[in-house]
């Protein structure tokens, strides 16, 4: 069986399939001298290659590109696993799979405004998409945030949880050029989580290293769980349905009105509902 990080946080299609799935890839590789980077690098070029198949005005090359979405995440679940199995999950590793998971949704939003642009959307459907784009960066890195949350004060284990100052992000003085560039893309995404949730990142700030008490335990256990599973809502898994039912039967601008008008809705629903507990865990602290 998956290491499984608890069914709170992990989607019902996460725990029926990518993750099983990608526990069966990762023991598979496990003997063999492939790499989990090599594996992150392999997600990242089918997940690029199936947002290229978006700018096609074909059922059947988007419902393609859909599929390629879903075998590039089954991916992503594999480098993590198979790095755990070896024992070699790194930051740098963490930093590689959110640079591979950003890659791939850029394609997709860069495709989805060029296909617009030469309809009769014209730069507004460039702007259209990128909006989405930002939007979906933003909605991406909140659900990780509270998923990760959860994992550090209700379970008390399993989180990459990384509130750390920015200037423990970047790479040191012997880093390399990609190591340094990575680097900071990563800690530009850990400072946009930051600002989304500054009392959680405070107190997470504050705990580090700390045993957390048993009474902030429950209560976030208890007050959290549905703030993490409406994660579902704005996280990866839904974007494959939303592309199945707009992308693919031309109506990619539905796809990106849905990402920035009802997903950005429900972001601000979880950010407010999210932020308001660490106040009232810090004095029960």
């Amino acid at each position: 069986m998956y290491a499984s990080k608890g069914p709170v946080v992990e989607e019902w299609a996460d725990r029926r399939f990518f993750r099983p799935l990608g526990w069966r890839l990762a023991t598979a590789l496990l003997p063999t001298r492939i790499s989990a980077d090599a594996v992150t690098l392999a997600s990242l070029v089918l997940g690029v290659l199936a947002g290229h198949l978006f700018w096609y005005r074909s059922a059947w090359i988007n419902a393609s590109g859909v599929l390629l979405f879903i075998l590039s995440d089954v991916l992503d679940s594999v480098d993590g696993q198979l790095a755990r199995l070896r024992g070699t999950s790194t930051r740098m590793g963490r930093v590689l799979d959110g640079l591979a998971d950003s890659g791939r949704f850029v394609s997709l939003y860069g495709h989805l405004a060029a296909r617009l642009y030469v309809t009769h959307w014209h730069w507004g459907g460039v702007a259209l998409a990128l909006a989405a784009l930002f939007s979906h960066s933003y909605q991406a890195a909140a659900a990780d945030f509270i998923r990760q949350a959860y994992l550090r004060f209700a379970v008390g284990a399993g989180d990459e949880l990384d509130v750390v100052a920015d200037a423990a992000i970047g790479g040191g003085s012997g880093a390399s050029l990609w190591e340094r560039i990575s680097s900071w893309i990563y800690g530009d995404y850990t400072r946009r989580q930051a600002w989304l949730f500054p009392r959680t990142t405070a107190l997470a700030r504050a705990y580090a290293g700390r045993e957390v008490p048993e009474s902030l335990r429950r209560s976030w256990a208890e007050r959290q769980r549905w703030v993490v599973q409406g994660c579902a809502w704005i996280a990866q898994n839904i974007r494959f349905l939303l592309l199945a039912l707009t992308a693919v039967p031309h109506w990619p601008a539905a796809y990106c009105w849905i990402v920035i008008g009802p997903l950005n809705l429900v972001l601000v629903v979880l950010i407010l509902a999210h932020e308001r507990e660490p106040k009232v865990y810090a004095q029960l602290a």
